[in-house]
Parts: C-alpha cells; sequence; structure tokens
C-alpha cells in the first residue's frame, strides 16, 4: 500500500469522529496520580519521561481456557503470579510470570512477560469511588514445565509433547489502584492462537501442525466474588474518539516519545465466524477495518495514521485485524466491572510521524463496558482498544521471516476509544 493510498483511506472514515470531536471540553474529574506525562500538547516527537507509578508483584486467581474450532471444550482454575516489573527501556517492562494449577498447585507455564505501557484513564466503581487504570499490551514466550501434566492451557506446540521451547501469548495486563500503598488490583489476559495464526510454515519460527482447531487462553481474575465466563461477543464498531499512537525508542536510557493524537478514523466489522476452521459458526472471532489518522505531520506534511490490511487471505490470516472473543467478567462490584474481553491481532500500513512508513504485524486487546470510564470529553465511551507491533519492516520491503512465532521488539503503539 503506497502512502498516498494509505491517506485517502484513513481520511474517509475520520469525519465521523472529527465531528464528535469538535468543541470537546474537559469534564470535571477526580484524580488518583494523575497524568502519565506522555500527551503534551503540541509536541510532536519530542522526548519526554512519564510519570508512573511503581508497579508491585501480583498474585491471583485465575482460569485456564481452551477451544476447540471455536467453542469451549475445557476450563481448568489457575493461579497466576508475576514480580514487581522491571523498566529496561521507556514504557516498557519485564517481568517473570508463573501460572500453577488451582487445584494441585502444580506449575503449568513459566516465562517472561514483556508490558508494553499505552495509556492511563480514571474509573468509577459502583459505590461512587474513584480509581485509576494503567493498560499494557502483553506479549509472551511460555514454557511448560519439564515432567509437568499438561492440563489446559498448555498447548501441545511445545514440550514435553511438542518440539518447541515456548509459545507465544499475547493480550493485555491492568494494574488498578489509587495510592503507592494499594490495595492494588490486576488484569490478565493472555492467548495462544490457534494453527493458522501462530505456526503457519514460512511465517513463523515455530512451524508445525499441532492444534488446527485449538486455541488457549489464560484469565485473571477468576474467583467467587469475580467469575469470569468465556463466551463468544460480537467485537464492537464505530467512530474512533481520540487516544493517540506512540513510538517505543528500545534501546536502554531513551526517553519516551510524545503522544502523537487521534483526530478521526473508524473500527468496521465486517463479519464474524471462525477463521481458525473458516467456518461462519461459532462466531468467536470478528473481522474488524481498522483505520485512523493522527494530528502530527510527517515531513512532507501529510498526517500520520494507519490502516489494517487485507493481503492474500487466506494464506495470510488476517482479514484486516482479527478480534477473538474471550468472554466476560459477571461482578459489578469488583474491578474490572461486568467487562466483556477480546484480543486482537493483524497486519496493518503505518505512516508515523517520527519513523517513517511500515508494515506491521500487531497484537493487543479491546475491552467494553466495566466501570464507568472518567475521559475529558463529553462523549460516553465503553470501548477501548490497545495495540503493540510484534513485527515491523518498511512500507516497501524488504519483508524479512519470519513474522511471527516469538516475542520481538515493539516499535510502535497505538490505543484508542470507541462509544
Amino acid at each position: 500500500m503506497s502512502s498516498a493510498r494509505l491517506r485517502r483511506a484513513v481520511l474517509l472514515v475520520s469525519v465521523v469522529a472529527c465531528a464528535l470531536l469538535a468543541g470537546a471540553v474537559p469534564v470535571a474529574s477526580a484524580q488518583c496520580f494523575g497524568p502519565d506525562n506522555l500527551d503534551l500538547a503540541g509536541a510532536c516527537c519530542q522526548p519526554t519521561f512519564p510519570n508512573l507509578p511503581p508497579f508491585p508483584a501480583a498474585s491471583l486467581g485465575g482460569l485456564g481456557i481452551c477451544w476447540n474450532n471455536c467453542a469451549v471444550a475445557s476450563t481448568n482454575p489457575l493461579k497466576v503470579a508475576w514480580a514487581a516489573p522491571a523498566q529496561p527501556f521507556c514504557g516498557e517492562f519485564t517481568t517473570p510470570l508463573t501460572v500453577t494449577d488451582g487445584t494441585s498447585g502444580a506449575v503449568l507455564l513459566t516465562g517472561t512477560l514483556v508490558l508494553d505501557y499505552t495509556r492511563t484513564w480514571n474509573e468509577v466503581d459502583t459505590a461512587g469511588t474513584v480509581t485509576q487504570v494503567w493498560r499494557f499490551v502483553a506479549k509472551a514466550d511460555l514454557s511448560a514445565v519439564p515432567g509437568g501434566a499438561i492440563p489446559c492451557p498448555v498447548p501441545n506446540c511445545i514440550f514435553p509433547v511438542g518440539p518447541w521451547p515456548t509459545a507465544f501469548y499475547y493480550g493485555y495486563v491492568d494494574y488498578v489502584s489509587c495510592a503507592v500503598a494499594g490495595p492494588w488490583e490486576n488484569v490478565l489476559v493472555l492467548f495462544h492462537n490457534c494453527d493458522r495464526f501462530i505456526h503457519t510454515p514460512g511465517l513463523s519460527s515455530t512451524p508445525g501442525a499441532f492444534h488446527p482447531g485449538r486455541s488457549y487462553a489464560i484469565v485473571a481474575p477468576h474467583s467467587t466474588v469475580q467469575p469470569f465466563v468465556p463466551m463468544n461477543n460480537i467485537a464492537a464498531g464505530g467512530p474512533l474518539i481520540g487516544e493517540a499512537t506512540r513510538d517505543v525508542l528500545s534501546f536502554v536510557g531513551a526517553p519516551c516519545l510524545t503522544e502523537d493524537p487521534v483526530v478521526g478514523g473508524a473500527m468496521t466489522p465486517l463479519g464474524a465466524g471462525c477463521v481458525c476452521t473458516m467456518a461462519l459458526n461459532p462466531k468467536q472471532q470478528t473481522l474488524r477495518q481498522f483505520n485512523g489518522t493522527t494530528l502530527c505531520p510527517t515531513p512532507t506534511g501529510a498526517p500520520g495514521g494507519w490502516a489494517s490490511l487485507n493481503i492474500n487471505f487466506p494464506f495470510l490470516p488476517w482479514l484486516h485485524m482479527v478480534s477473538t472473543s474471550i468472554g466476560s467478567w459477571s461482578s459489578a462490584a469488583v474491578y474490572p466491572g461486568k467487562e466483556s474481553c477480546w484480543v486482537d491481532e493483524g497486519l496493518f500500513a503505518v505512516q508515523d510521524a517520527c519513523t517513517g512508513d511500515f508494515v506491521e504485524l500487531k497484537y493487543g486487546a479491546s475491552t467494553k463496558d466495566g466501570w464507568q470510564v472518567l475521559l475529558p470529553i463529553p462523549v460516553i465511551v465503553t470501548n477501548f482498544t490497545d495495540l503493540a507491533d510484534n513485527y515491523s519492516a518498511p512500507l516497501f520491503g524488504p519483508y524479512p521471516v519470519p513474522i511471527l512465532g516469538n516475542v520481538m521488539p515493539t516499535d510502535h503503539l497505538v490505543y484508542v476509544n470507541e462509544p
């Protein structure tokens, strides 16, 4: 896709969102830690240092979910735990993750959790208490413990059953609190997709035929007071209501770069089904076209932006962005409230104001509903989408392979709101 074509595509879908944003005025809301210092008005491609709290270790009950042909095949109670995240690069954190069986206590999966910080906002719980949320796109290469059990959600592509040492999981993590001393609450959603998306020979660093119809998820919290229920929800669409893109400078000592605000765009559902088996039902996966424009100009004076791609589907499995439904939490009283979640992946053309034009494979997650969100715009927002690339190449090539299979460096983030 040429840069000119990208600009035309994102311009067409920007009109509605621009109209909604016109005349927006801040609304009063309580603050806990305050802004993250990344959204400096009028500062394009400038260095800044974020205002982020020290994020603590976490340990909480979870649920392993395994699907076969997009229908739930089995679930298993889990416990997930990770140490206080370290920050090797500005805005990126890493921490060791351990997933244990919730019944026997046996360790099932371990690995390094990579957390790309995207944004923060305030929410109000059912009692009227304000708290602050920090969202991260999550990526992890997880290994099974030698000699251990292999119940759900351990995939059969890794030792001791399969040939590969790790399996690539992606999703998101939330940290929630209003004080350094806590209490802190967390959400973790990680997903390992079926063969078509992660083990395609010629594209993957872990090729093979292992679980063509099976996929796997790790979800927390899951407890008697906040049960998580797997279900197939159709992902939402609509105009983009603000937020931003941002570059990740992945070398030690680098500052963050300021955000490039989103000024228009749209999330357009194209249909739903089961892409793992190319069937119309169950409708676990929603295909969505996702385009946007940003405020900061490129060196040529054109606006920045991005556009999801449909290239050689179904050999390349992404017909624009594929959003896989994981399910919903049940209790309004416990974070995240009655919130639904999806994991997202897709191929994108990116026109970045700071670093140039790229083709990228992005991963992340979307959420809907939950506690009331406080944003400085007079529009009710219930949908959030946060993505980080895990493969990036110049728009006009070359395109080195593999493009998927393991955690790779993050270069660009995009995070948006929808009504």
